[in-house]
Formats: C-alpha cells, sequence, structure tokens
C-alpha cells in the first residue's frame, strides 16, 4: 500500500532540484541585467564624451576662422606689384601665375606685360623678375598662405604679425 501524503522519492527529487534551481536561474538572470545595465551606461557616457570633443572642434574651428579673418581686417590691401604663386616649365621654357592685390590671376612669361603697366623681365626656377618703364627691375614676392586651423598659441587680435615673403614653386 502507498502512502499518498507522501510523494514518491522519484517526484521528491525533481522537486528539490527544481527548488534549487530556481534561485540559480534568478541570480543569473540578476547578474545578466546588471551587465547590460552596466553596458548601457558605459555607452551613454561614451556617446556624451563624443559630443563633447566635437563641440570643443566646432569651437575650435570658430575660433580660428574668427583669427584668420582679425588678421585679414588688420593688414592694409596690398596694392601694388603682384605676387608669385607658382612657377612651371623646364629649362630656358618658364612660366609663372601671378596673384594681383584684387586676386585675380595671371599666367605670364618673359616679355609679358602686366596690366600695372610692368614688364616680366626674367623668370627663374625661384624668383621672377618684372620691370616698370623707366624704373629699376624688382624681383616679385612669393604669395603667402594663411593658415585656418586652430593655434591656441595663437598671439592677440591686437597684436601685428610681420609679413614674411616666401619663394615660388617649382613644378
Amino acid at each position: 500500500m502507498v502512502n499518498d501524503r507522501f510523494p514518491s522519492a522519484p517526484l521528491a527529487a525533481v522537486l528539490l532540484a527544481l527548488a534549487c534551481a530556481a534561485p540559480a536561474a534568478a541570480q543569473s538572470t540578476a547578474a545578466s541585467l546588471t551587465r547590460i545595465e552596466s553596458e548601457t551606461l558605459m555607452l551613454r557616457a561614451r556617446e556624451r564624451q563624443l559630443e563633447v570633443q566635437s563641440s570643443i572642434i566646432t569651437r575650435q574651428n570658430e575660433i580660428a576662422a574668427k583669427q584668420a579673418m582679425g588678421v585679414a581686417i588688420s593688414q592694409p590691401p596690398v596694392v601694388g606689384p603682384p605676387v608669385v604663386r607658382a612657377i612651371e616649365g623646364m629649362g630656358n621654357r618658364l612660366f609663372a601665375t601671378l596673384e594681383f592685390s584684387d586676386g585675380s590671376l595671371v599666367d605670364v612669361q618673359v616679355g609679358s606685360v602686366l596690366p600695372s603697366g610692368m614688364r616680366v623681365v626674367a623668370i627663374e626656377p625661384n624668383s621672377v623678375m618684372a620691370q616698370a618703364p623707366g624704373q629699376r627691375r624688382v624681383r616679385l614676392a612669393g604669395a603667402t598662405h594663411l593658415s585656418t586651423e586652430f593655434n591656441p598659441n595663437y598671439p592677440n587680435p591686437g597684436m601685428v604679425l610681420p609679413m614674411t615673403a616666401g619663394r615660388g614653386m617649382v613644378r
């Protein structure tokens, strides 16, 4: 005769196993949720960090543009002979690209007459010589380029920087 009040041994073993497995599954789920929440917080922090870095770069570019504009405004307009942008060619067949104060570009060779009346008398791999009627020869200066990238060591806008003349490039 089987006692109906007490379950059989195999059924008791299954129930005991389920009772022990439930806390382990709960702990595993809790650990998994904690890990996911931690990863989510890390991703949000990284996203915020990238937003701040982007904002910093944007501000630096704005500052660089204002610095370049300040330099352009503080310098008087260049009136006078053009500047050399490039020198090209080989041997005695050299050509130069000149830039005038209004920003226009002209390609010249020896003998060319500039709009100002100056005549190009010599083009060498590193220089261009011009002469106005009745005046002495003048070596045309090379163009200088202003940098528009952010420079934290840039001087105050009130400071006047000396301009340096560059040399033409041979291509």
